[in-house]
């Protein structure tokens, strides 16, 4: 399996044609590429080998150091193995008996006995140089010597020997070497270091390749384009290295794998194969350090290592310089700080599954008991696991303390990563789960604010186990915070609604039953909250106004501002901005008086969000980097799903199409991997942004993104979101009218869920897909039902979308008249605020009204929509609106030409254009382009035109703003 094609190396490669290039002018030329094992170094010199050159090569190996130019005498052979015999006594002229014994071919040639006594090395020397540089005269040679770093002496005393002697002749010599192990090599360090000096030698570097070219490497061998998921997972496993890319391809295909989750059972054999090979010849003290260092897996500092190891400092710092050297370990010095790691993900991979399963688990123990004696709890629990049998004392003494340390630092990931160790490690019906319980905290806030929401999955099981065990005990208060933090994994990791909503009344109930009335209260919160996930808005105001109630009444302040919180997405979904605004103040004043800045920066943010649901994006955009009491810059989590969106849905809804896009996606690589439905907000207005943009094929891999985060679960407004988000891009894609169907079904669903802002953005979509379609009575509907919405919402923002829709609706009804007053009133409501796409929708669909029954009075408005569509970046829209512009005639044709600028001219009239700029005359322009002087005068008619300019002086005087 190899890709067709060289992908990722145009800069490399440039440079090594250039080599080659300076070679066939008639100069010796050395290149060396540099690399680790498997980047790519022998693929980029083969793009040399093409019929312009003679191409030989040949490759060192370990112990080639016994035969002298053992590299040499492999190139020639095998260039010489097919040439007459004439041919090969002419290239070799006089040096017949010293090539014999070098050279297989020619001693053929030579016949007769062996040259008596060893040949002169000056003679040797003296006969490669006739050799090569009578084949030379024949024809440019190109000469690739592979893995130079093995070479052996004599073969780098006779390249030093030929580029003196060569030094006019047409030869590029390539050599591949990995850098660590050719510096090693005091002779090939000298060569190298006289070719250089000479001029002779270029060294390029070839670096992993990036995750673009990853991407375009796996579609160039798989045929097909590679799911983001899979991209993620390449990237991330082989760090760039082609050829391990290959590899893990092959082993998924051979596997059947799923290549949009993509997992291995193991390292195929062939991959260990290759990796391993970089093992073998290392002495025992130092694989035994890179063993350890595999099954640690991570960045080791190196006092970290001594205990472990069991080696002295002396024989561990040798050790560390053997494999440094080698590549096979990463050493990172930063201050009196030293730290090791194995140098690749996959190379550590390859030597942990090479160690027996006795001595990993050996390895693993003493890990874990290093870590623990320097009270590293966290980094220690995982190795416990990996080195105990099921109920071992130790280890669960050590993971229930890690998970213990890790809740009271709301180190969550690290949490539920040990938690699930002690799954794999204590039986189901051990009763040592109630130590597990009592090392829990209770109200941890990662879990009240779902922040783990991300790592939910890795909770589910250790709850399951817990609650199973505490079954038959009477401790109602455990068994209620084990259920409660169960639903909460349940509701926000793996969306099993149902089964949340009935674990989170079970909690309700037992913390009652244990007298704790806040704590019941809490729970009654998460419950609301999972109907809310389950599409019932209705239950979370009326839980969170009665939760609030209470609240207020017994003082219980951090529920309260739990309970405020909810009611500001409860009321913003709804269109009530009034009541949003005052749970959102509310909400600030609770959190600074707790001191909770999360609380607060979610707060501040909730705000940023209803004022773009009013079309107030400016002031949203402007309150997105607000300040607290103190003046300092409040910040929300870098994860939270609020701060995550609002930046990019504000640019989105002002019209601001590339700035969505760059915001949504740079919040989304804040997000690693799978994202959580929590989280998955970004994924939306990035999706809609980048198909308005024309960016479909980002919009593609989101969608495929939130097609992995939802699996077609409804949770939420999010999931329709997405649901109405695929078929827009559908629309654009495939036009046909199955998206029509979908957006429908989504509007209807956020309606009834209560998200009436949501609703009227997707049914502004639906009337105008309906209108394309000529589907007039779903166009009929949706406008009615944005009428509706709009006076409920009272904002100009909804009154103009619903005016639109209406305007659509006369169009498709073939009501020109009732169509241009409803556009018109859409343009003059949408100009109230700041939402510009929706008023150049609004425009286009104006123009077009206008264009029936006053053609001239539609030019001009359908040239303002086109000017802001392309301010707004959504190019598709822009040629949509001056379609309509080239069937008003003249007029229609020059105010399009006018529109689309330099980029309306054709390339004859762009050269004429720029000729005229530099203040040549027709005449000249005329003699210079071989045409008449009329076509000149003809083509610059028309790019005065098409740039609005009116004579060649204007031009002149404007050139600087045309990109001629």
């Amino acid at each position: 399996m190899s890709a067709p094609r060289l992908i990722g190396r145009d800069a490399e490669l440039a440079e090594a044609r250039a080599e080659a290039d300076r070679a066939e002018a008639g100069e010796l030329r050395c290149l060396l590429l540099v690399g680790s094992a498997g980047v790519g170094k022998t693929r980029l010199a083969k793009e040399l080998f093409t019929r312009r050159f003679i191409g030989l090569s040949a490759r060192a190996y370990p112990f080639g150091g016994s035969s002298d130019f053992g590299m040499w005498s492999e190139a020639l052979e095998g260039h010489l193995r097919g040439l007459p015999a004439e041919r090969i006594s002419a290239l070799c002229a006089g040096f017949l008996d010293d090539l014999a014994v070098l050279v297989r071919s020619v001693a053929v040639v030579r016949g007769g006995a062996p040259p008596a006594g060893e040949q002169p090395r000056s003679r040797v020397l003296a006969g490669l140089a006739a050799l090569l540089g009578n084949l030379a005269r024949t024809g440019p040679v190109v000469l690739l010597l592979d893995d130079v770093h093995l070479a052996d002496a004599s073969s780098w005393e006779a390249l030093a020997y030929l580029a003196r002697n060569l030094s006019s002749a047409p030869v590029l010599v390539v050599a591949t070497a990995r850098a660590a192990e050719l510096d090693a090599q005091p002779i090939a360090a000298e060569v190298l270091a006289s070719l250089e000096q000479d001029g002779q030698l270029h060294r390029l570097a070839l670096p992993p390749l990036p995750p673009s070219a990853v991407g375009q490497l796996a579609e160039a061998v798989l045929a097909d384009r590679p799911t983001p998921a899979l991209v993620d997972w390449l990237t991330e496993r082989t760090r760039g290295n082609p050829l391990y890319l290959l590899g893990l391809l092959r082993a998924l295909l051979d596997e059947d794998a799923d290549l949009s989750a993509p997992a291995l059972r193991a390292l195929p054999q062939a991959l260990t194969g290759q990796l391993t090979r970089r093992v073998r010849g290392l002495d025992p003290d130092a694989l035994g350090v890179l063993e350890l260092l595999a099954v640690l897996g991570r960045r080791v500092e190196l006092r970290g290592l001594v205990g472990p190891s069991g080696h002295s400092a002396e024989v561990l710092a040798t050790a560390l310089d053997t494999l440094t050297r080698r590549e096979l370990v990463t050493e990172q010095e930063r201050g009196p700080d030293l730290s090791y790691e194995v140098a690749h993900p996959l190379l550590q991979e390859a030597v942990y599954q090479g160690i027996g399963a006795a001595r990993r688990r050996l390895l693993h123990r003493r890990a874990g008991q290093a870590l623990l004696a320097a009270d590293r709890l966290g980094a220690a629990a995982p190795h416990f696991a990996a080195s105990a049998e099921p109920g071992d004392p130790e280890a669960v003494a050590a993971l229930v303390q890690a998970v213990r340390r890790a809740e009271e630092r709301e180190a969550y990931h690290e949490a539920l990563e040990i938690l699930a160790s002690l799954v794999e490690l204590l039986p189901a019906g051990d009763a040592r789960w109630r130590e597990v319980v009592r090392a829990l905290s209770w109200r941890a806030q990662w879990v009240v604010d779902h922040r783990a929401d991300g790592h939910a999955l890795l909770g589910i099981g250790p709850m399951r186990r817990i609650d199973a065990v505490l079954a038959t005990v009477a401790a109602p208060a455990e068994r209620a915070m084990v259920k409660f933090r169960l639903a909460s994994f349940l509701a926000w990791g793996s969306g099993e609604l149902a089964d949340a909503e009935r674990e989170c009344a079970l909690a309700t109930r037992l913390f009652s039953d244990a007298g704790d009335r806040s704590s019941a209260l809490l729970a009654e919160h998460e419950l609301a909250w999972i109907r809310a996930l389950r599409g019932d808005l209705g239950a979370l105001r009326a839980g969170a106004d009665r939760i609030a109630a209470e609240a207020r009444r017994s003082g219980d302040r951090a529920l309260l501002l739990r309970a405020t919180r909810s009611l500001i997405m409860v009321e913003q979904n709804a269109g009530r901005f009034s009541e949003g605004y005052a749970r959102v103040d509310e909400t600030i004043r609770l959190a600074r008086a707790t001191g909770d800045a999360y609380a607060e920066a979610v707060g501040l943010r909730c705000r940023a969000i209803g004022l773009i649901f009013e079309g107030r994006c400016a002031e949203a955009l402007a309150s997105l980097a607000p300040e607290d009491s103190s003046g300092s810059a409040v910040g929300a989590d870098p994860g939270d799903p609020v701060g995550l969106n609002a930046t990019s849905m504000a640019h989105w809804c002002a019209g601001n199409f590339p700035a969505a896009l760059s915001a949504g996606l740079a919040a989304l690589a804040e997000v690693p991997g799978p994202v959580s439905k929590r989280r998955g907000l970004p994924l939306f207005f990035t999706t809609l942004a980048a198909v308005e943009h024309g960016r479909l094929d980002v919009a593609g891999r989101l969608v495929a993104r939130a097609r992995q985060t939802y699996r077609g679960r409804d949770w939420f407004v999010y999931s329709h979101w997405m649901v109405h988000a695929e078929a827009f891009l559908a629309w654009r894609t495939e036009g046909r009218s199955a998206p029509l169907a979908a957006m429908r079904h989504t509007a209807q669903r956020l309606r009834e869920i209560g998200g009436l802002g949501s609703a009227a953005l997707v049914l502004a979509d639906v009337a105008e897909v309906a209108e394309e379609l000529s589907d007039l009575a779903a166009g009929t509907a949706a406008a009615a039902a944005l009428t509706e919405i709009a006076e409920l919402l009272d904002r100009d923002f909804y009154r103009g979308m619903a005016a639109t829709a209406q305007a659509l609706c006369a169009l498709a009804g073939g009501d020109a008249e009732a169509a241009r007053s409803a556009a018109a009133n859409a343009v003059d409501l949408l100009g109230r605020v700041d939402c510009r796409a929706h008023q150049a929708r609004a425009l286009h669909v104006l123009g077009r009204a206008l264009a029936v029954t006053d053609p001239a009075g539609a030019v001009p408005v359908l040239r303002t929509a086109g000017e802001t569509f392309a301010e707004c970046g959504a190019p598709w829209r822009q040629a949509r609106t001056l379609d309509v512009l080239s069937g008003l005639g003249g007029p229609g044709q020059r105010a399009g030409w006018a529109v689309r600028g330099p980029s309306a001219l054709t390339r004859r009239e762009r050269e004429v254009a720029r000729m005229a700029a530099e203040g040549h005359s027709a005449r000249e322009i005329a003699e210079r382009l071989f045409i008449s002087v009329r076509t000149v005068e003809s083509h610059l008619n028309k790019v005065y035109a098409k740039l609005g300019v009116g004579s060649k002086s204007r031009l002149a005087a404007r050139a600087e703003e045309f990109p001629l």
